[in-house]
């Protein structure tokens, strides 16, 4: 019943997490580079300083995010067969690659403000944020789906290890710091302090299975290694201050970035996020296998032992459960953890082709665990006035070419709107999107810097 309690627990917290994203930064969204109007700009690189002297965040709405990018589509889950909507194992298991993945992430900003002084730029902010990653093996999804005398498994030696969780939810207060170095060289550092609200984290899912189709036999051996820190957890109800930001989950993390004005038209810039970790030490659940070279044989079981009444019993299956962990040797504790943040490269480049009109291209590597994913955009950005500008991009993906986004960015006195949406045409055919970001804000800015009348590239 306790193991019940628990996961039933951390479906809250997945909830919570995404509601959180849906509120709404994990995973900055590349708009922001090209458009140089934005202070937020430097979440992607604190190398960049903004146009203004002196900016304040809206509170709560001064950068408010949610976004996904994942290889599975709607489409990929359920297909229409006439009037109803299916889902179908065979269409599943033919539409999804041989690692799929679910990447949901999302923010929002509650104070931030930003100050220049000389040749020295200051900036801080307060902020949630909830990032969930999920990997999912080909192999595992054939055994749900097929079960042990698939084709697949049949007299063969099987891993089902691979697939993957990793969820966090925490709240960084982010202080940065900005200097020209040199001519056309400006460096930046944006160390942060991390107090952890959430985690799920799977280090270890191996699974090794053997299907023995002459006796009918299945032989099992794990290597589980799953940690968990969910909020509430040993007591019956969970109340609102659980959700709050614990001190004693907490940790750093540091970014650090540089531009380099190569000449009047061309820039360059880099920078390396989220390089950093987070110490679990309250609300703690472990999962672990005591001795993966230990060999478990079934021989099989009946499913209709598990019905009363055609009523799915939950209790026998609890201890069924209870009982093949303890089969596995698979035990409980409530061991203290670590988490690393999912680390972030960027490279960039700027070019103005008249003194309006900027072209721009990014290279962002992002390592998620055990995989990375790696993209390439194209934006051109057109600055109407020195108040507005709006933006046009495409990113690439590995399993999607066409990510058309858009950007507008526009003050109206010293209030200042802005919004940005990756993929745009994904609300009109969600069914076939595997990408989306969205981001709003608005803050107050003052005192705008002299600028040259001159073309140049944005530059920090």
């Amino acid at each position: 019943m306790e193991k019940r309690n628990a996961l039933l627990r951390l479906l809250l917290v997945a909830v919570a997490v995404v509601v959180s994203m849906m509120d709404a930064a994990g995973q900055a969204d590349r708009s922001l580079v090209y458009m140089d109007l934005i202070p937020q700009r430097n979440q992607i690189n604190p190398a960049f300083t903004p146009d203004y002297r002196l900016y304040v965040g809206i509170p709560f709405l001064s950068s408010v995010k949610v976004g996904f990018e994942n290889t599975i589509r709607y489409d990929d889950i359920v297909i229409r067969r006439g009037d109803s909507l299916v889902i179908d194992r065979d269409h599943i298991y033919s539409r999804l690659s041989n690692e799929s993945r679910v990447n949901l992430n999302g923010g929002e900003e509650y104070f931030a403000f930003g100050l220049q002084h000389g040749e020295n730029y200051f900036h801080f902010r307060v902020a949630d944020q909830g990032q969930l990653q999920v990997n999912i093996e080909k192999n595992l999804l054939s055994f749900l789906f097929y079960g042990a005398d698939s084709s697949d498994f049949g007299g063969k030696d099987v891993n089902l290890g691979g697939s993957a969780i990793n969820m966090s939810y925490y709240r960084e207060y982010a202080f940065g710091y900005a200097r020209k170095v040199i001519p056309g060289l400006t460096a930046g550092v944006t160390l942060k302090y991390l107090q952890g609200i959430a985690n799920l984290s799977t280090h270890s899912t191996d699974i090794f299975l053997h299907t023995d189709q002459t006796h009918s036999t299945l032989t099992a051996s794990t290597d589980i290694d799953i940690n968990m820190s969910v909020p509430g957890l040993g007591s019956r109800d969970i109340e609102p201050r659980d959700w709050l930001p614990n001190i004693r989950n907490s940790g750093f993390a540091i970014d650090l970035g540089a531009t380099y004005q190569l000449n009047l038209k061309t820039n360059l810039w880099a920078s390396l996020l989220n390089l950093g970790s987070i110490g679990w030490k309250e609300n703690l659940r472990n999962y672990k296998t005591n001795d993966p070279n230990k060999k478990v044989v079934f021989e099989g079981f009946d499913i209709n032992k598990y019905f009363v009444d055609n009523t799915f019993d939950h209790d026998r299956l609890d201890h069924v459960l209870d009982s093949i962990a303890n089969e596995f040797g698979i035990t409980e504790t409530d061991a203290q953890y670590r988490t690393r943040l999912p680390a972030m490269l960027n490279l960039g480049a700027g070019y103005a082709f008249t003194h309006d009109d900027l072209l721009n291209v990014l290279l962002r590597s992002q390592f998620f665990g055990g995989y990375s994913q790696t993209t390439f955009s194209l934006a051109y950005t057109r600055r109407f006035s020195k108040r507005a500008q709006i933006t046009i991009s495409n990113t690439i993906y590995k399993s999607s070419a066409l990510n058309p986004g858009v950007g507008f960015a526009g003050n109206l006195g010293p209030v200042q709107l802005y919004l940005m949406a990756e993929n745009f045409t994904a609300p009109f055919s969600l069914n076939q999107t595997s990408v989306f970001i969205f981001r709003f804000g608005v803050n107050l800015v003052f005192a705008k810097k002299a600028t040259d009348d001159k073309m140049q590239a944005p530059v920090g």
